[in-house]
């Protein structure tokens, strides 16, 4: 089955450059195949371009944390528009879901840091938020927990763009407003959260003061969604992730830059826990939320899939029904036609006799019901070979039916599979960290 073939699940990510819009997307991806390890279910990079750009990310980070540093800074920021495609898949069945998620400059949620030539790719962007039913909202816990000072704290949704996010959110709303008739998902995940929750070798736990930050900041966009999505229930959940895993924040520091979104560049200092291996958790309750919500929106697709296939498979049925009653009509008019021929030789044979032969030739007409009786036969064989062609011509055509059936079966099949481990995730409970807004 070819991409085109596949159920595309586009999903939405709006947050600031830096962020860790990248991060996050691995982190589902290694989370996830922790989740479905010992399932017939995978999920995986889909095609070269998301295949390598992952595993240049997880190098990077991996590298500096062997070396015992971890500096976000270090990690290249998103300068072009790419598309990352996961395929969630059965085994090695040649079907599946897959996710397409939008990644792009951050910086060019602010008109005045967007390249007046690219507007087109913005454009673009804009479009793929729309048509998303699912947007994910990636937020630095770091700047909303380490905002200590007074005016840090007002610097703080400047630096994360939290105006700029609300707006596309809105415009994200008012579309799903128009398509109310599918669901529509939004996940706020506030990432390099391993600082804040001790589920996971942190050793300080402020988990309620990361909740009680994020729900003021994005106050304002929660409301806007709410309020612009009156016809749709808009599913909100907070689901905090820790994209690294065996760090701590030693420091952060707050540097004066009036050039700078809210007039700060933020940046901080972390210490590297040993194994200095990656430990994501919490990125598994986003997978788990994308089941939950995908189950709703694959049905109504493989629903109308279902029935575009089987209306198909009907047309080539039909076909095959009509060649097959044309052909039996040719070999009814061919048997009609050779009935005739044979009738006329007769008629013409019985004048065959001396006496008849000497009037027929002067009268010329043994001659005349020879020719109509040879056209006769002429005509019952042309009409003969045409009804063998339209005959086997019908017989491939059933044949063709049958073996749509049978693939409407497999298919079938494959999709009932796929739909019920799907089912399966997302029967599972979220963890005590997620909360739904």
């Amino acid at each position: 089955m070819s991409t085109k073939d596949k159920m595309v699940y586009k999903i939405g990510v709006v947050g600031p450059t830096r962020v860790g819009k990248t991060s996050l997307i691995t982190s589902i991806l290694k989370d996830s195949q922790k989740l479905l390890a010992g399932t017939p279910l995978s999920i995986r990079p889909h095609g070269t371009p998301t295949e390598k750009r992952l595993m240049k990310h997880a190098d990077e980070l991996s590298g500096s944390l062997r070396a015992g540093e971890f500096n976000p800074g270090t990690l290249k920021g998103t300068e072009e528009t790419f598309t990352f495609e996961l395929e969630l898949t059965p085994g090695d069945a040649d079907i599946g879901i897959l996710l397409e998620l939008l990644d792009y400059p951050g910086g060019w949620l602010n008109p005045g840091s967007r390249p007046e030539g690219r507007k087109d790719e913005w454009l673009r962007c804009v479009n793929w938020l729309k048509e998303s039913s699912v947007i994910l909202i990636p937020v630095d816990a770091s700047v909303l927990m380490e905002a200590t000072e007074r005016r840090h704290k007002i610097a703080a949704p400047a630096i994360l763009m939290a105006n700029q996010v609300a707006q596309v959110a809105r415009e994200w709303a008012k579309e799903r407003n128009r398509r109310y008739n599918e669901p529509a998902l939004m996940l706020i995940c506030p990432l390099k959260c391993e600082s804040y929750f001790t589920d996971n070798g942190g050793q300080r736990y402020a988990a309620p003061k990361l909740l009680e930050e994020v729900r003021h900041v994005y106050a304002e966009m929660i409301e806007a969604v709410r309020d612009e999505a009156k016809k749709v229930d808009i599913t909100i959940i907070y689901a905090p992730v820790d994209t690294i895993g065996c760090v701590d924040i030693v420091s952060a520091d707050w540097k004066e830059n009036e050039n700078a979104s809210g007039g700060f560049e933020f940046s901080a200092d972390y210490r590297v826990r040993h194994p200095k291996r990656q430990s994501v958790i919490g990125a598994d309750n986003v997978l788990v939320s994308l089941c939950k919500h995908l189950v709703e929106a694959k049905r109504q697709v493989e629903t109308e899939n279902a029935k575009r296939i089987n209306e198909e498979a009907e047309i080539i049925a039909i076909d095959a029904e009509i060649k097959l009653t044309e052909a039996q009509k040719t070999a009814s008019s061919a048997r009609r036609k050779i009935l005739e021929a044979k009738l006329a030789k007769e008629y013409a044979d019985e004048y065959s006799g001396i006496f008849n032969s000497i009037a027929n030739w002067f009268t010329g007409e043994g001659d005349k019901r020879n020719d109509i009786a040879r056209h006769k036969n002429e005509d019952a064989i042309k009409i003969s070979d045409e009804a063998g062609k339209m005959s086997s011509l019908a017989e491939h055509k059933r044949k063709e039916a049958i073996k749509a059936a049978e693939e409407v079966n497999f298919i079938k099949e494959q999709i009932s599979a796929l739909n019920a481990q799907i089912e399966q995730i997302a029967e599972k409970k979220l963890s005590e960290r997620v909360k739904v807004l």
